[in-house]
């Protein structure tokens, strides 16, 4: 993605300004598309009316420069212009980083979405608890809005399903075909729902059979997921032989969850032949996969280790930039251990590649960026944690440490909904439903994760 700040010059209180912003992005989920922001400092002169102006320069991730992703412009860039007061009625245009330190000369203040890790994590989000009833859940969406924003995503897995499998640009056409934003992330979601597969370096997908897989229910219901391949013929086949129940996603941004339930498991194996004779789709009975995931999973090392490997690359013919917990920082020369930004000496707008420079072996990995981020931290010896809320069957991670995408995956598929966004006043928390306390254990024993019991009283 290209990196640019889009300018604005502002007036009134910065300090309300900025909160508004990081309030949205958080509520949103934009941190990948909204990095940073950079105020000016608070040197200007007053207004003849008592009201300060300074330069405001929002960091945007996109394809292309000047190019602001549909769910930045509508979730925050509009409501940020109703909100805010401008000294210019026009919008200043997109700026290089080099730019708006000439056009800032008193300095700026920074601040970081992204890498928003505390410097002290072990002070301060060891008092935080995501559980509490006064800690906010981030939506405004309605049960109504929500099965309205699933439509397109679940037309997406319908064609998914019937195409079966295609190359990354397939993707994108199609997710823009049906005005769907950010295709790497709905690609993402979808591989933590079970629904589709993708090659090591991300070219190509494939949609995954259908499956049932169990999950932990009530002690007199038995319920199923159904995960990989769907069309509306094999829904109304479910429909037909169980009790079927659709569940909104936390943000509407992925397909509907679809729960079946059955009163014995006699009823299981006959649903099974019925669908295959009739239907003739192989459907697969897939058992517990959140646990059975949990279990084949390797340790963190073990994990990094099978990581793809990358030969052949030379540093000299690259400048670096190095994960130092908050932010990329330029490194003269790869030799610690970490995750890094590799750039052209061309001065592109965004870095080749990022990977993890593994030192002990002398070896480059590939990986999920999440997962890069989560190695970095634990070779940066920051501690990583975890809240288990045993009374409701929940797991908090904070969102600045959010796991690998085959960790977060056996998370995901113990319920077969994508994390909802709970925010306290220090931190952003992801909330996993249905997660097990034997699941819980063995994750964050594999990942080093620290984790701490965490109750309520109330339902959030």
């Amino acid at each position: 993605m290209s990196s640019w700040y889009k300018g604005f010059r502002c007036k009134g209180n910065p300090q309300k300004i900025v909160k508004f912003i990081a309030d949205k992005v958080h509520q949103h989920d934009l941190t990948e598309f909204v990095p940073v922001i950079r105020a000016e400092k608070l040197q200007r002169k007053k207004t003849s009316r008592g009201t300060k102006e300074f330069y405001l320069f929002i960091a945007i991730e996109s394809d292309d420069m000047g190019q602001i992703p549909l769910s930045v412009q509508s979730n925050l860039l509009e409501p940020f212009k109703k909100h805010t007061s401008f000294v210019d009625k026009e919008e200043r245009r997109a700026f290089k980083y080099e730019q708006i330190k000439s056009m800032a000369k008193l300095g700026v203040d920074i601040y970081d979405f992204t890498y928003k890790i505390p410097y002290h994590p072990e002070e301060i989000l060891s008092n935080d608890n995501p559980f509490d009833c006064t800690a906010a859940l981030l939506t405004e969406k309605y049960n109504s809005e929500l099965a309205a924003l699933s439509e397109n995503y679940d037309r997406l897995l319908y064609w998914l399903s019937a195409s079966g499998s295609g190359t990354l640009e397939s993707f994108k056409k199609a997710c823009q075909t049906l005005e769907l934003s950010e295709p790497r992330r709905i690609l993402r979601r979808l591989k933590l729902l079970g629904h589709i597969e993708s090659s090591s370096n991300g070219s190509r997908w494939s949609s995954t059979p259908a499956a049932l897989v169990r999950v932990n229910s009530a002690p007199d219901t038995l319920d199923f997921l159904l995960c990989g391949q769907r069309s509306q013929e094999l829904l109304h086949k479910l429909e037909h032989e169980s009790k079927v129940v659709y569940l909104n996603q936390a943000q509407g941004d992925a397909p509907l969850c679809v729960r079946l339930q059955l009163d014995s498991l006699e009823e299981f194996p006959p649903l099974i032949t019925s669908i295959k004779n009739q239907l003739n789709i192989p459907i697969i009975d897939a058992g517990e996969s959140s646990l059975k995931l949990a279990e084949i999973l390797p340790d963190l090392i073990a994990w990094k280790q099978g990581l793809r490997c990358l030969p052949g690359i030379v540093p000299s013919l690259y400048e670096w930039k190095r994960f130092e917990g908050r932010e990329f920082v330029e490194s003269s020369f790869p030799q610690q251990t970490g995750m890094y930004e590799m750039w052209d000496f061309k001065k592109d707008a965004r870095p080749v590649q990022i990977l993890f420079y593994d030192s002990e072996t002398d070896t480059w990995r590939q990986g999920d960026w999440y997962g890069l981020r989560f190695l970095a931290l634990h070779y940066n010896n920051c501690p990583c944690i975890a809240r288990y809320d045993a009374t409701n069957a929940r797991l908090a991670v904070p969102y600045s440490q959010r796991w690998p995408e085959l960790y977060e995956r056996a998370l995901v598929l113990a319920s077969g909904l994508l994390p909802s966004y709970q925010k306290t006043e220090q931190n952003l928390w992801l909330i996993y439903e249905n997660v097990g306390q034997n699941l819980a254990h063995q994750l964050t024993q594999k990942l080093y994760v620290t984790c701490e019991g965490g109750t309520t009283e109330c339902t959030i």
